[in-house]
């Protein structure tokens, strides 16, 4: 099934808080668990991963070392794909605006 990358992001247009909508500053982490599976963690909530990536073992055999690297790399693309869909609702909002003081 293909990711749809024009899903809506829901955003509460009420709230006063000007982040609202958008995630908020956190440390990540990717791990090797003990059967091989990458695991994409918070590192203050390191109880349930928040993604695992579980490459098959033809492809581990293929790939060797390379897996960390091709799952950082798969990370990266995802959280790439989340910053510019937030940045755009982001200057969305900020454009419709009207300025309180003109220079």
């Amino acid at each position: 099934m293909p990711y749809d990358i024009d899903n809506e992001i829901e955003v509460d247009n009420d709230n006063q808080d000007k982040f609202a909508g958008f995630g908020k500053e956190t440390t990540l982490e990717l791990v090797e668990s003990d059967d091989g599976r990458l695991l994409l963690r918070d590192a203050e909530q390191d109880d349930i991963p928040l993604m695992t990536i579980d490459f098959s073992d033809k492809l581990k055999e293929l790939l060797g070392s390379d897996t960390q690297a091709i799952g950082q790399h798969m990370i990266h693309a995802a959280i790439q794909v989340i910053m510019q869909k937030q940045m755009s609702q982001w200057h969305a909002h900020v454009y419709d605006k009207e300025p309180t003081h003109y220079s």
